[in-house]
């Protein structure tokens, strides 16, 4: 079933709940991975864990700061808290990023005295297949159904969740090549083991960010993309009597556009007959991209001189 796209608080809800899903799955594999990483002797297992745990951590900032980003506009906020939203965003690519710079120094650390013969490692045991291959089902359904809500709803948060899974789940293959390499060939490839390790760090800092990149771009106010400026001119244009756009600024606030328009219309029309103009093109607006689109109209004669 579709979200209720009118209704803000629904929206929020919405967000909320697929949230509640992705942490309550990171809770029982944090569980889950940690004990077989451990029993397993797995790095590769306990690396998986230690992400896990980063998932659940995420989730949590994004619980809270979206249900602050969920609170209409107040006397403080005239526009509304949804860069709260984006805030969660640039915390859980930070959180991302760190955990991947961790992992990967240790299993360089690993890779490097199993080289020089200063490290032994045990060989992993083929629970960890197990559990890798379980983890690895749990997240592609994730990834999935958190990625169509991210779009529905149009969430910067939901879509950080939703790429966050999908690192899991690439770097869940390479942990069970991995895993697999060092289970079932001789010793010397019992580097492989963290070289897997390895591989979910590195996967983990490149989702952090290309989580925290729009993120930023959000927070800094850069402007909409220009698919959606274009969509926005087609149909301020096709309004009827509206001669042209003098200049026009967007920007996103969480899951909300922000669009202020100079309007270019006949010199000689009303007061009232351009106010009728702005209500048409707001509601076309709102139509196409919700009601909490927050939108500011100035209307220009075309017939003078322009800055």
């Amino acid at each position: 079933m579709a979200p209720n796209k009118s209704t803000y608080p629904e929206r929020t809800k919405k967000i909320l709940r697929v949230t509640l899903l992705g942490s309550a799955s990171n809770a029982l594999l944090v569980l889950l991975k940690l004990f077989v990483g451990i029993v397993g002797h797995s790095s590769a297992m306990i690396a998986e864990a230690i992400n896990s745990i980063s998932d659940f951590l995420t989730d949590i900032i994004a619980l809270i700061f979206i249900r602050i980003s969920g609170k209409p506009q107040d006397k403080d906020h005239h526009y509304g808290h949804g860069k709260f939203e984006t805030l969660a965003s640039v915390v859980m690519a930070v959180v991302m990023i760190s955990v991947g710079v961790l992992l990967l120094y240790n299993s360089i650390i690993s890779i490097i005295g199993l080289g020089m013969g200063t490290l032994q490692l045990p060989r992993p045991s083929r629970m960890t297949l197990i559990v890798a291959f379980v983890s690895l089902l749990i997240k592609l359904f994730l990834y999935r159904y958190t990625y169509q809500w991210a779009g529905l709803l149009k969430s910067s948060a939901l879509k950080a969740k939703a790429l966050d899974h999908r690192s899991d789940t690439l770097a869940l293959i390479a942990v069970l090549i991995g895993i697999a390499g060092a289970t079932f060939l001789d010793e010397r490839w019992l580097f492989l083991e963290p070289l897997a390790a390895g591989v979910v760090s590195l996967f983990i800092i490149h989702m952090g960010w290309s989580v925290l990149r729009p993120a930023f771009n959000e927070l800094t106010e850069e402007c909409l993309s220009p698919e959606i400026e274009g969509e926005i001119t087609e149909i301020v244009l096709s309004t009827h009597r509206v001669e042209g756009i003098h200049r026009m600024r967007t920007r996103s606030i969480g899951g909300s556009y922000a669009i202020e328009i100079d309007l270019l219309v006949d010199g000689r029309m009303s007061v009232a007959e351009g106010h009728d103009i702005t209500l048409i093109i707001e509601r076309e607006l709102r139509a196409r991209y919700g009601t909490t689109t927050h939108i500011a109209i100035h209307i220009e004669p075309s017939s003078h001189g322009h800055y």
